[in-house]
């Protein structure tokens, strides 16, 4: 995305090499899908959102919407539905000349020049860097993490629609299902998430494997949910709490974080009816219990609630109030026993629910999110429809997605005995015996 900045300053412009040039073709047409298994084909998806109608705040669109000649808003399918509407892995080759190989060793987190072949399409003087925190970050001769900018060097260039790609390498997650899983029920909970697809990845001729690839939080991303892409959207940052050190990523916002100090001022507000009602004025609390809700269900240690890193934080232009997207959720379900009544790290997750009101809308949403989202069939019948499409590309796929399983159907044994989640007892009436 563009315009962005930060609100530490700005960040230097990479000093960029060229690559060979070679003629670039739009929008491939060709992927695998779950029901083509590895033959290409050119499938018409619709992107189903499963969004429940009691978690749909007011303001939150699955698709975007577009206006007829009458003025009537007509549906609009999102870009990227081709490839994120069912289990779907696609073939990309990334070519670097030796001088771009060698800024990628110096200088990783700068983009460079390269060719990016997807599904035999060739798209060039694509931008490339790569990406990853510190369990997950890996050099350009190893198995490294990738994002690609399309349009960094040619203004509209797409892929299915898209600017912009992240290749995760998903050494943290051998299944490589978790982002999947987790993508779909955020969604499913009305909180936005970026989608998920797969993809088999060289670069120039040396094969890397079987990667997750996710869209980024590009225009495209933030015109789905929000119909606009004008508020700010900041970074949060390696386990850092929100705050004046956020990097703002885009927005026609301020640029001196005064919406994020604001927020920030607000939890630290001692009295809790106050807190509680400017909370409700800056957040969109209703959204944020139901992110915070699944986020424990999923077990996601290494989110924003639990432990402050891998989100991003949107400031919706209608009305400034901000919304949490969560990232980076490859270690899920490690804890079966984690309870729903969790210690929060995060400020907005212990100031919102340490009042009153707070606490009465997380266990309400605990509820609610356990019995429509979370449902146990559902989230094996993914597992084994993925299946069945990765393990083409890479065997050891399933024996991987059995453990993931396993695990998930622990972590929901334990959740359905979890306090505030088991059905209230029925009341009993004492009678009093006759004489």
């Amino acid at each position: 995305m563009h315009g962005g900045g930060n609100c530490r300053g700005s960040m230097q412009t990479a000093k960029l090499e060229p690559a060979c040039i070679r003629i670039c073709v739009p929008v491939p047409p060709l992927l695998f899908s779950a029901e083509v298994k590895l033959t290409r084909a050119i499938p018409v998806l619709t992107l189903l959102f499963a969004l429940h109608g009691a978690f749909l705040p007011a303001g939150l669109a699955a698709t975007p919407a577009s206006r007829g000649p009458e003025g009537k808003k007509t549906a609009k399918t999102p870009p990227g539905s081709e490839i994120f509407g069912k289990p779907t892995v696609l073939d990309f080759q990334v070519l670097l000349v030796e001088t771009n190989l060698q800024s990628l060793r110096d200088r990783p987190r700068d983009y460079t020049r390269a060719i990016v072949v997807v599904n035999g399409i060739t798209n060039r003087e694509v931008g490339v860097k790569l990406k990853g925190a510190a369990g997950s970050f890996r050099p350009v001769d190893d198995r490294p993490a990738l994002t690609l900018n399309f349009d960094k060097w040619i203004q509209n260039q797409r892929v299915f629609g898209l600017r912009r790609l992240h290749l995760n390498n998903s050494v943290q997650d051998e299944s490589r299902m978790n982002e999947y899983i987790a993508s779909e029920l955020f969604r499913s909970a009305g909180v936005p998430t970026p989608r998920v697809a797969w993809a088999t990845v060289r670069i120039n001729d040396r094969q890397l494997g079987l990667y997750v690839l996710k869209e980024a939080y590009e225009t495209e991303f933030l015109k789905i949910y929000f119909g606009s892409a004008k508020g700010n959207l900041y970074e949060g940052g390696f386990v850092k709490d929100i705050g004046r050190d956020m990097v703002k990523e885009s927005g026609d916002g301020p640029d001196d974080c005064s919406d994020v100090l604001a927020l920030q001022a607000a939890t630290l507000e001692k009295d809790s009816t106050n807190r509680w009602t400017k909370l409700q004025k800056l957040m969109d609390v209703e959204l944020f219990a139901n992110y915070a809700a699944l986020s424990v269900m999923l077990a996601d240690w290494d989110g924003y609630a639990l432990n402050r890193n891998n989100y991003r934080l949107y400031f919706r232009p209608g009305d400034g109030r901000a919304v949490m997207i969560p990232h980076g959720m490859d270690q899920l379900f490690q804890r079966s026993d984690m309870e729903m009544d969790s210690y929060w790290n995060g400020s907005l997750a212990w100031s919102l629910f340490d009042t009153p009101q707070g606490r009465k809308l997380y266990e309400e949403r605990c509820q609610q999110v356990f019995t429509n989202v979370f449902k146990l069939d559902h989230i094996t019948n993914m597992i084994a429809q993925a299946t069945v499409v990765l393990k083409e590309a890479d065997p050891l796929v399933a024996r991987y997605a059995k453990d993931l399983t396993d695990r998930i159907e622990r972590r929901h044994r334990n959740l359905r005995r979890d306090p505030m989640l088991k059905p209230p007892t029925p009341a009993t009436t004492n009678t009093v015996p006759a004489k």
